[in-house]
């Protein structure tokens, strides 16, 4: 779970600080979720300081110099003690280091400083996915899409899918082919595609799998087909961001 915020836990890809609203305010910026990845959108600080360590996290985070990461955000705490945005960014750091009891701490008080944000909620939920809890995830997803409806897209097919992995995952099969009735290869996202690829992986069969891998990776671009991947890494699908070895074979 790397994360785009859409993602959310920096892991990878994921700095889990807010992923894509339904509505967005015109000044906001993509940050890493608890995955690691960088799908979320989130309302960048008036504060210029504080925009600024905001930023310099970012970037520290990118660079896996996740203990220079967490230092900085004392400076962020110095100047805006219990933000919300502050504590997000501390889970994503914490879960792109795997420190997955104090990841939560601090998603869970971002939480209960806005009870009605999204974004904390999908990195609890992106949380439990990552530490394989298949069932949690899949109720926490589920419930995020229906308090939700109005979500972008690219969101919502990211939650989607990680319900469909996380239904595969259990062996609910049935489940999840009826979840996967929601994409089509028309969208405008790699949804369809990953879907079709998760399947394959769920039966075993890796060939099959890695094509399906590279007819996205003809489509789409790499920062759209990221999250999705790092879905997969997170399932133990795939080693990396990209293609795997393995499965090019």
């Amino acid at each position: 779970m790397k994360s785009l915020s859409v993602s959310i836990v920096l892991a990878a890809f994921s700095l889990v600080i807010a992923p894509l609203s339904a509505q967005e305010s015109a000044n906001t910026t993509n940050v890493p979720d608890a995955s690691g990845s960088s799908v979320k959108t989130v309302a960048v600080p008036s504060n210029d300081k504080l925009r600024g360590i905001v930023e310099e996290v970012q970037k520290l985070h990118a660079k896996q110099r996740y203990f220079e990461a967490l230092q900085k955000l004392k400076d962020a705490d110095a100047i805006s003690p219990d933000d919300p945005l502050v504590s997000n960014i501390r889970g994503s750091v914490y879960t792109a280091m795997r420190d997955f009891v104090k990841a939560r701490e601090a998603f869970e008080k971002a939480q209960s400083l806005t009870p009605k944000a999204f974004e904390p909620k999908f990195n609890i939920a992106e949380l439990s996915y990552v530490e394989q809890k298949y069932p949690e995830a899949e109720i926490a997803f589920t419930k995020l899409l229906q308090e939700n409806p109005k979500l972008r897209e690219e969101v919502r097919h990211l939650s989607q899918f990680k319900v469909l992995v996380s239904q595969l995952k259990q062996g609910k099969v049935a489940e999840a082919e009826k979840t996967a009735l929601v994409f089509t290869f028309m969208d405008d996202t790699p949804a369809y595609y990953f879907t079709k690829a998760a399947f394959e992986f769920q039966r075993n069969n890796k060939e099959g799998a890695r094509d399906w891998l590279v007819k996205t990776d003809k489509i789409f671009k790499p920062q759209q087909n990221a999250v999705y991947l790092d879905t997969l890494m997170e399932a133990r699908w795939i080693p990396s961001l990209t293609v795997p070895s393995e499965v090019k074979k």
